[in-house]
């Protein structure tokens, strides 16, 4: 199979649409205007993973006292399993500023919930009614500390 290099681009105004769109297209929350701006404030980092010049996934993260907060990782179903992930999932934990990351994933997605286990992440707490607008409202907490 022929390797392609991912390339990932810091989200700016002249990219926000394409993370918007990445977003809105893999994950089933959606995420208020506000979200977007902290992006361009600096409070919330993101990233865009670009594969033969064409957006595939993003990562959206902040810092916060209890450690940084994966907020978000999306990669469009056609460009899984093929190292996009892994190189947003890599990237939010070499940034990382805390000595803790953790997240919150929907307790019915499996995939999920065992991608971020395969990168250390253990389950911490499970969260009802974490999630507004969905089936299934109820989020698992993951957690991974990092060295």
């Amino acid at each position: 199979m022929n390797e392609k290099r991912i390339e990932l681009i810091k989200v700016t105004k002249d990219n926000m649409n394409q993370l918007q769109v990445v977003i809105v297209s893999t994950l089933p929350v959606r995420y208020p205007s506000s979200f977007y701006k902290s992006i361009l404030k600096g409070s919330n980092v993101a990233y865009l993973a670009v594969l033969d010049g064409k957006t595939v996934g993003c990562v959206v993260w902040r810092e916060e006292e209890g450690g940084s907060h994966l907020l978000s990782l999306g990669v469009y179903v056609l460009h899984r399993r093929r190292g996009v992930g892994t190189a947003l999932i890599n990237l939010f934990i070499k940034q990382c500023n805390a000595k803790d990351a953790y997240l919150y994933v929907s307790e019915d997605n499996i995939q999920a919930i065992l991608f971020y286990q395969a990168f250390a992440f253990i389950t911490r707490e499970r969260v009802e009614e974490y999630y507004r607008g969905l089936v299934n409202t109820t989020a698992i907490k993951m957690v991974k500390n990092i060295d």
